[in-house]
Order: C-alpha cells, then structure tokens, then sequence
C-alpha cells in the first residue's frame, strides 16, 4: 500500500514539475541590454551578415562580460525556439510574460511568437517594432548579439538562416507590401540604419518594392522619401538588369498611382521618371 502511495506521489510530482517547465516563459534578467550598451554598443560599424561581429576596443569591452551576455541571451533564443506556444486564454501571450523586463527580449519573443502562431497577429508585432530610427538600432544590434553568441555555427530555426535582424527586416518586409498599417514607417526606421551586407540585403529588397508594389511605394512615400538616395542607387542598377520595356513598366506603375491632389507626386515622378 505504502509503495503503491510513493510511486503515486512520485507520479504527480513528476506530473507537476512537467507541468511547471511547459508553462515556464523564456527570461532575461532585467537591463541586459543596457548592460550590452554600456560595453560599447557604439562600434565604428555594425555586424553584417556573413562577417564576424565586430568587437569594440574600448577597455570596457572585455570578452568575458560581453560573452556572457552574448551567452545569456543565446540560451534565451534557444529557450523560445523549443518552446511551444502556451495553451491560454490570450492566444500564447503567456510565452513572453518573463521577457519584458528587457527591450531586445521583448522584441525577439513577439517576433518568435508571431511566428509560431501563423503569422497571424501582424498588429502586435508591428506595435512591439520600435518607434524610431534612434531606437531601431536595436534591431542590428541584436543581430551583432547573435553573432556574438552565435553556437555551432548555426542559429536556432526560427532565426535561420540570417539570424533575428534579418528575420525581423525580412518579416516586417512582407508587411510593408502588403501596406500593413505602420508597416512601411517601422520598416523605414530599420533599413535606415542597415549598413556593409546589410545595407545591400535592404537593396534587394527595395528593388522588390519598387517592381511589385509601386502603389505602396506611392502612398507610402512619407515613410520612404528619406530612403530617396537608396532608391537612385537601385533605379541605376535596374537600368542595367532590365531590357527597356520592363524599365518603362516600372516607371508607368509608380505614376500610374499618382493622382493630381498628391502633393507628393511630382517628387515621385522626379526621381522615378516619366514613362514615355
């Protein structure tokens, strides 16, 4: 009787405990990216894809610190990628509950629950994307992050095979063709402070943007316009990839969707051209 008690209990506190790990949430401790901040955010450029992070050489920076901050936020990606979405009444908003004591952790939970669940709350990623191009910066520098801890060689799947910048840029992207409210501002912030590799990841894309979505890049343009150089850049490289009828295409689809009462339409014209 006693043994068959103890392998009962035994039982539920297993069950318990099982329990206790599918409902714990993935944590950071509070302010760890400020503490990256203070180790030397402010490099002479930032990590690009495909390159080893950069390191900065000021004192401060020492390896063992930055590494373990690197490492902690590395078992925090891992914990979110194996973790699966909690069984709630707020459609698994429970998974990030521990991460908001941290910007880059809160950013990085939303992205991998948007992700989880189908892609299907754009409105609350777009509203946990920061507000500012000041503030977006954290994008690429959690990309430096993840370089910085990078294990084996590869990052965890729902980060492949870029790492978390690029799968962020590459998610807000779709957003932005599909004209999802804020999507093209919030976009415009991170593609602004892309440089080096990632600076010509944002070229394709804009060459995307220009060819299949000219009426966002028209009723858009508020967002856009600081992005004019970049586009220069990329209408001369269109011009020597496209035969002459799909350069004419293009131009007729941008002024295609400008109308009289657009004010900012004869900037528009002016950089894309007339179709003739």
């Amino acid at each position: 009787m006693q043994e068959r008690l103890r392998v009962a209990l035994f039982g539920l506190l297993a069950v318990s405990a099982a329990h206790a790990a599918d409902t714990a949430g993935c944590s950071v401790r509070k302010g760890l990216y400020e503490s990256w901040l203070s180790l030397g955010k402010h490099a002479p450029s930032r990590a690009v894809k495909g390159a080893a992070p950069v390191v900065p050489s000021q004192p401060a920076m020492e390896a063992p610190s930055a590494q373990g901050i690197a490492s902690a936020y590395g078992a925090f990606f891992t914990c979110l990628n194996d973790a699966a979405v909690p069984a709630d009444d707020e459609g698994g908003r429970t998974l990030c509950k521990d991460a908001g004591n941290d910007r880059v952790a809160a950013l990085v939970c939303e992205t991998s629950l948007y992700l989880k669940t189908g892609r299907k709350a754009s409105k609350d990623l777009l509203e946990a994307l920061p507000a500012t191009k000041k503030s977006a910066e954290m994008v690429w520098d959690l990309q430096s992050i993840a370089e910085s801890g990078l294990d084996a060689g590869r990052y965890p799947a729902m980060f492949q095979p870029d790492g978390p910048g690029y799968k962020i840029l590459d998610e807000l992207f779709v957003l932005v063709l599909d004209d999802q409210d804020t999507a093209a501002a919030k976009y415009s912030h991170i593609a602004g402070s892309a440089s080096g590799t990632a600076g010509k990841h944002v070229d394709a894309q804009f060459k995307i943007l220009v060819r299949e979505a000219p009426a966002v890049v028209v009723k858009q343009w508020a967002s856009l316009r600081q992005h004019q150089a970049r586009m220069k850049k990329v209408l001369a490289e269109l011009a020597t990839e496209l035969p002459a009828g799909e350069l004419k295409k293009l131009r007729k689809g941008i002024s295609g969707f400008c109308t009289p009462d657009n004010l900012d339409c004869p900037e528009i014209v002016k950089l894309f051209g007339r179709a003739e």
